[in-house]
């Protein structure tokens, strides 16, 4: 088969993730291997040969600048990509080049096929940085390798490393395949720049958000240990709590913001669902009253005529066609079951309150719909806890080097399409209370008696008046 003409996109050929301690020894070099994904099915010992040839030109490079080992190695038909996020880690991908194939005619006016590799198509700098918010989203979601490997030990076990693999595959595994390596040129800035746009916002406004930040602490104990808010229309940062360190809004930004986004989807399928319904229920109406219709007065009276029962004789003749109509509208206006609202049950059996409807909770007890067993839809809700790992120490307390912090994330989406994202202290009260119906309740109540309503138009507005400006 000859190969086809035109532009093949770049592709990923293969990722893994492995640790050349734990597998020291000749006879127990496949346990280095944490994670290892392909495009298509790999033998056991082609994985140990691409893992060794990584470690190999990492040492090779390693000798001429050892606190600086290679990052990416260009061959003629593929992109090799390195990144040791933590020591003894290492994060290792192998992109195949996009190709161009074509028609060319030789000096002697022959044509050929010729296939041109497009090195220059992958920016190294993009994808080394896509790879390090790899690690940062795992991180963020997980903790560290290390963490959960050694679990403040000095030595690992089969239990803690098996548990280290599932984590990596669970997260890379869908995450490495989304990457669309046509929109580099996209992706480099929001890579490379790894910021967090920052949403300039008046003093007053400001320290009015302190203030509702201090007075949520205060309200609600300890349980709150920051807190940061979001614009949804451009991702922008407009308030962090003053011990939130930054490098942690910008990992927990992404994952706040893809809540949002997969929000969206789900409220748009929601909405095509119930359009489609919809549609279908008028077609229905449509096609009963066009059948009553075609029912003539006489059809009627012969069949009546013909032999009715004694009960049907009696029945009025003229008020026959017209009751049959009324009665089949009557019956179709009849709300069904399914249609009358109901309180929405918690995990547990109990009833959710309602909320004022300012907004919605997009982690902790969310909303979500079940699909019954007759295909009906019913709203219920669930638990959707979200723990993250950040530097950010606990409230009162300083931050250690290298130590990260457990916290539960709660996030909550005002109408104003301004995102409030609470952090609250890993601990056994905190799940407590997020697992508590009430809380949510108590949370949205209390911000709205604290005029959340005047501040969020009054930052919208702020919001809005700084983007016309520019």
């Amino acid at each position: 088969m000859l190969p086809r003409l035109g532009k093949n996109s770049p592709i990923l050929s293969y990722f893994c993730v492995y640790n050349p301690s734990l597998g020291p020894h000749e006879e127990n070099t496949k346990d280095q291997i944490l994670y290892y994904t392909a495009k298509k099915v790999v033998p056991a010992d082609v994985k140990m040969k691409q893992v060794g040839l990584a470690q190999a030109l990492v040492n090779f490079t390693s000798t001429f600048s050892p606190s600086h080992p290679t990052q990416n190695v260009h061959s003629q038909k593929n992109r090799m990509i390195f990144l040791q996020p933590e020591p003894g880690f290492w994060m290792h991908m192998c992109v195949e080049l996009g190709i161009l194939r074509k028609q060319i005619k030789d000096s002697k006016g022959k044509e050929k096929l010729v296939t041109e590799y497009l090195d220059s198509q992958l920016n190294d700098t993009a994808l080394e940085a896509v790879l390090k918010i790899g690690y940062e989203q795992f991180k963020l979601l997980n903790g560290t390798f290390s963490s959960i490997l050694y679990d403040g030990k000095k030595e690992t076990s089969r239990q803690r490393t098996k548990t280290l693999m599932h984590a990596i595959e669970e997260f890379f595994s869908e995450w490495i395949w989304k990457w669309d390596f046509d929109r580099l040129d996209i992706m480099t800035f929001s890579a490379v720049f790894n910021g967090v746009p920052v949403q300039p916002v008046l003093r007053a406004n400001y320290l009015n958000i302190n203030k509702l930040d201090e007075s949520i602490k205060e309200r609600f104990d300890i349980s709150m240990s920051h807190m940061f808010v979001l614009n949804v229309q451009d991702g922008g940062l407009v308030y962090r709590s003053p011990d939130l360190l930054i490098d942690d809004v910008c990992a927990l930004r992404k994952h706040v913001l893809k809540k949002v986004e997969n929000h969206a989807k789900s409220e748009k399928r929601k909405h095509d669902i119930e359009m489609t319904m919809m549609k279908k229920d008028v077609a229905k109406v449509s096609g009963l009253k066009q059948f009553t219709k075609s029912l003539s007065h006489s059809h009627i009276l012969s069949y009546f005529s013909a032999g009715g029962s004694k009960s049907t004789d009696t029945v009025n003749s003229s008020a026959t066609p017209n009751s049959a109509t009324a009665s089949i509208d009557s019956t179709l206006a009849l709300p069904c079951a399914l249609d009358i609202p109901s309180a929405t049950p918690s995990p547990d059996g109990s009833l959710v309150p309602e909320h004022t409807n300012q907004g919605i909770y997009l982690t902790g007890l969310v909303e979500s719909t079940a699909i019954g067993m007759n295909g009906e839809e019913r709203p219920v809700t669930k638990s959707d806890l979200v723990r993250v790992y950040i530097a950010s120490a606990y409230t009162g307390e300083q931050p250690q080097e290298n130590r990260l912090t457990e916290y539960y994330l709660l996030v909550y989406k005002h109408k104003s399409n301004l995102v409030w994202s609470f952090l609250l202290p890993a601990t056994s009260k905190s799940e407590n209370l997020l697992s508590d119906p009430i809380f949510y309740t108590d949370l949205e109540n209390y911000m709205n008696e604290k005029n959340l309503d005047t501040l969020t138009q009054v930052l919208v507005e702020n919001i809005a008046s700084v983007q016309e400006k520019r």
